[in-house]
C-alpha cells in the first residue's frame, strides 16, 4: 500500500467555493460566480458575529436573478493571516486551507465511499489576477482509495487555481469567478445586489398625527436602479412623495400582492446617488379615528430593479408607526386595568387570523365582524365577561378576499379594527 501523509480531512457538504477569501471577508465585500456563461451568482461578506469566542463573517451566497432569495449561508473566519476555517454543522471549525502549506502539500476535500478526493499543491505563484499581486495556488486534484492505497492524479478538472486575496478562481471545469467587488471598487464583472440598495433608517415614526417623517434612498451600485412600485399592507391613507432635486414625485400606494405590472412608478435612481421619501398628511378612517390615532402601523414594501441589461427585482420593507404606538411588552398575566382591543394578528391573513382584547371589570362583551358597508358578518362573543385578557379565534374561509372590520363593544367601551383577508 502506497504510504500518503494528509494532515486534514475536510468532508465539504457545501458548494464548492467555499475556499479561502481574506481580502473578501470584510464587510460588503462580495465575489460573482458563472458556470457555463449562462447562470451567476453572488458571494456576500453582510457581518461580522461571534461564536464560542472567535470573530465570524457571516457569508451570503445567492442568485437573485433567478430565485430572489438567498439560498446558503456560511459562517467563515481567517486565523491570523494564513489559516482559513468554516464553521460546519456541529458548530465547530472546519479547517479548510493554511497560506503557510507549501508545494507538495496534499488534503482531502470530499469522500465518496472508500474513495477521497483531494488536492495537492502543485505550485505557488504570483498574478495580477483581478487585483495585482495576488498569489495564487495551483492546486492538482487527484483521488485516494483507501481499499486500495491507489492514488489517481488523472483527475478532471486537472486542475484548480486558489488566490490569497479573492478566493477560488474557478471550480470545477465550467465555473469560474467573474469578478470581485473590494472596498467599493469592482473588478472583472460583478453584478448588482440588494445590499447596495440602503435605507438611512430601518423604520418611520410618527410623533403625531400629520407629522412629516423622512428616509434617504441609498443607490450604492455601479448601475441604475428602478424603484417599480411601493406597496402598503394597509388602507390608512397619507401622502407620499418621492424628492430629488427639490423636484416632488407623487406616490400612489398600492395593496395588491402582488403587484399589479401595470402599476410601475419606474422611478430612477441613478448609481451612487440618492432620493428622498417623504410622508406626511395622515387621513384617519373616520370609522376608527380613535384607534388609529392610538396605534396607528404600517409596512411599506418597496420593489426595486437593476436595468441595463441585468434586469432582476428584489423587494425591501420599512415598518411605520405613529402617535401612540402598541408597546411589545409582553402581558405579564396580571388584570387589566383598561379596555384594550389588539391588532388581529396575522394581518393580512389567510384565511385565519387571531383577536386579543382586554377588560378590567365584568362586562357584556360583544365582538363582531362587518364587512366594509357595514353589514355585519359574523358574531364571536356576546357574553358576559369577567376582567382578564382573552383571544379570539376567526375563522374567514368561506368569506371573500377583502377588508373587513371588527368591532367590540363592552360596557361604554367601544373600538373598531381593520382586517385584510387575502386568499
Amino acid at each position: 500500500m502506497k504510504a500518503i501523509i494528509f494532515v486534514s480531512f475536510i468532508a465539504l457538504t457545501t458548494i464548492p467555493l467555499l475556499y479561502p477569501q481574506t481580502q473578501l471577508l470584510r464587510i460588503g465585500n462580495a465575489a460573482q460566480y458563472s458556470y457555463e456563461s449562462n447562470y451567476e451568482w453572488i458571494v456576500l461578506t453582510t457581518k461580522s458575529i461571534e461564536i464560542n469566542g472567535k470573530e465570524y463573517f457571516e457569508r451570503k451566497s445567492y442568485s437573485p436573478w433567478y430565485t430572489q432569495s438567498v439560498w446558503i449561508t456560511t459562517w467563515e473566519r481567517i486565523e491570523g493571516d494564513s489559516t482559513y476555517f468554516i464553521l460546519n454543522t456541529n458548530g465547530q471549525d472546519s479547517l479548510i486551507f493554511n497560506f503557510n502549506w507549501q508545494i507538495g502539500k496534499k488534503y482531502f476535500t470530499s469522500t465518496d465511499g472508500n474513495i477521497f478526493g483531494g488536492q495537492r499543491i502543485d505550485s505557488i505563484i504570483i498574478a495580477n489576477t483581478f487585483l495585482i499581486d495576488d498569489t495564487v495556488y495551483v492546486l492538482k486534484n487527484f483521488t485516494y482509495n483507501t481499499t486500495t492505497g491507489d492514488t489517481t492524479f488523472n483527475v478532471l478538472p486537472e486542475y484548480n487555481h486558489l488566490s490569497k486575496k479573492i478566493g477560488k478562481l474557478n471550480g470545477g471545469m465550467w465555473s469560474y469567478a467573474t469578478g470581485v467587488k473590494v472596498n467599493g471598487t469592482r473588478y472583472g464583472e460583478v453584478y448588482p445586489f440588494p445590499e447596495e440598495v440602503v435605507f438611512s433608517v430601518d423604520s418611520l415614526y410618527s410623533e403625531f398625527i400629520g407629522d412629516t417623517v423622512n428616509c434617504l434612498i441609498s443607490n450604492n451600485s455601479d448601475y441604475t436602479v428602478v424603484l417599480d412600485t411601493i406597496h402598503t399592507s394597509s388602507y390608512y391613507g397619507y401622502l407620499t412623495f418621492l424628492i430629488k432635486n427639490n423636484d416632488y414625485f407623487y406616490i400612489p400606494l398600492y395593496v395588491q400582492f402582488p403587484r399589479d405590472p401595470g402599476d410601475s412608478l419606474n422611478y430612477i435612481i441613478p448609481p451612487h446617488s440618492s432620493i428622498q421619501f417623504q410622508i406626511f398628511g395622515i387621513d384617519l378612517c373616520p370609522i376608527c379615528d380613535y384607534e388609529i390615532q392610538q396605534y396607528f402601523q404600517d409596512t411599506l414594501r418597496f420593489a426595486f430593479s437593476f436595468s441595463e441589461g441585468l434586469v432582476y427585482s428584489f423587494d425591501k420593507a420599512i415598518p411605520i408607526s405613529g402617535e401612540g404606538h402598541m408597546s411589545d411588552v409582553k402581558d405579564d398575566g396580571s388584570s387589566p386595568n383598561e379596555f384594550v382591543l389588539e391588532n388581529c394578528f396575522p394581518n393580512p391573513f389567510n384565511p385565519t387570523t387571531n383577536i386579543s382584547y382586554s377588560i378590567p371589570g365584568k362586562s357584556l362583551v360583544q365582538l363582531k365582524i362587518f364587512d366594509v358597508l357595514g353589514n355585519e358578518i359574523a358574531t364571536l362573543v356576546n357574553e358576559d365577561k369577567t376582567p382578564g385578557n382573552y383571544n379570539v379565534h376567526f375563522d374567514a374561509s368561506n368569506l371573500t378576499s377583502g377588508v373587513y372590520f371588527y368591532r367590540i363593544q363592552a360596557g361604554d367601551f367601544v373600538a373598531t379594527k381593520k382586517m385584510i383577508y387575502l386568499k
